[in-house]
């Protein structure tokens, strides 16, 4: 992904919110808080009055997809250009400022008591674009057989934490399910789920980072005593 496109989601990313700040804003002032407090949606009727809080969510769900795919595409073209090579893909530690976007899940509170949304609990999942800041620093050295190794070691630790993770929270919902409402346990799993996935993807990067500066020291260290 060049930095032209980044520059693009991020600007992009600040006029959805911007957007839908205006647009609640605007239904609590003008509008009596529709499609922002809890209502019954079985009995929805529309009133034109609507429009800027409809045209905000649509906008945003478009941005949520612009990005998704901007992502996976973007991913596959510098994996194949990476294995062409046989180096890691050349990436912009600056990326790792897409994990801020996280935060937005914290949103998922409000929209959730106010009317039961929980949709924005899933930008939680961004937090594990943090590990750009560390896959940034690999960017386009030799992918031999020791960083292959390093890179297989990081992704099987990775995913143990997620497995236990995983395991912990299926646990507490069987435990709490029939204590609480369907909606908490909606937000507990997607919220959950997000978050395990996040730190899947940073641990990775991370651990894979770590491992290759530990064999590098410890390169530096035979030379030494040679």
């Amino acid at each position: 992904m060049s930095k032209k496109t980044l520059k693009r989601l991020i600007i992009l990313g600040i006029i959805c919110a911007l957007c839908m700040a205006a647009a609640t804003g605007y239904s609590l002032s003008f509008n009596d808080g529709r499609l922002v407090y809890p209502m019954d949606f079985g009995s929805y009727q529309f009133c034109i009055k609507d429009i800027p809080m409809i045209l905000a969510l649509i906008l945003v769900i478009l941005y949520v997809i612009y990005l998704a795919a901007s992502l996976v595409v973007s991913g596959l073209i510098v994996k194949r250009d990476s294995k062409r090579s046989g180096r890691t893909r050349k990436i912009s530690p600056k990326f790792g400022y897409l994990g801020f976007f996280g935060f937005i899940g914290f949103f998922g509170i409000w929209t959730y008591l106010a009317s039961g949304v929980i949709f924005p609990f899933i930008f939680f999942i961004f937090f594990g674009f943090f590990g750009f800041f560390y896959e940034g620093k690999m960017s386009n050295i030799l992918a031999d057989e020791r960083f292959r190794r390093n890179r297989r070691e990081a992704e099987l630790k990775a995913l143990r934490v997620g497995y236990r993770l995983t395991f912990l929270l299926i646990l507490l919902v069987g435990m709490t399910g029939s204590h609480v409402s369907v909606g908490a346990v909606a937000v507990l799993l997607t919220s959950g789920i997000s978050l395990i996935c996040g730190l899947v993807m940073f641990l990775n990067e991370y651990l894979l980072y770590r491992y290759d500066q530990m064999d590098s020291a410890d390169w530096e260290d035979e030379d030494e005593r040679l």
